[in-house]
């Protein structure tokens, strides 16, 4: 859900212009973007889920587990966002996931 939030986020702030403006229309630009209030709204799910989530497994099992977001934000970001992800962040993502399958098989 994370991601999908992100997600949301990045394509809302195209929308806001940061560059001389006064903090009150950056709020109301905030208030007035679909995308940006939907994925403010992704994320308050998701910080439901993650309290459920910490009730029923151990802290340290479900932050592993949560890495494999790092993955799935490469991928949105290259489909959607058309980013270049370098050799050295592949392999940076690589040890992310080889921990995350050490520690679940641990």
């Amino acid at each position: 859900m994370t991601v999908a939030g992100s997600t949301l986020l990045k394509i809302g702030s195209r929308s806001i212009s940061f560059e001389s403006t006064t903090l009150f229309r950056i709020l109301l630009s905030y208030m007035t973007s679909p995308v940006l209030l939907a994925g403010f709204v992704v994320y308050a799910l998701a910080a439901f889920l993650w309290v459920y989530c910490l009730s029923q497994f151990e802290l340290s099992y479900v932050t592993f587990v949560t890495s494999a977001q790092y993955i799935l934000l490469i991928l949105v970001s290259i489909q959607i966002f058309k980013e270049q992800i370098s050799p050295m962040q592949w392999a940076g993502s690589l040890f992310i996931m080889i921990g995350v399958i050490f520690w679940m098989k641990g």
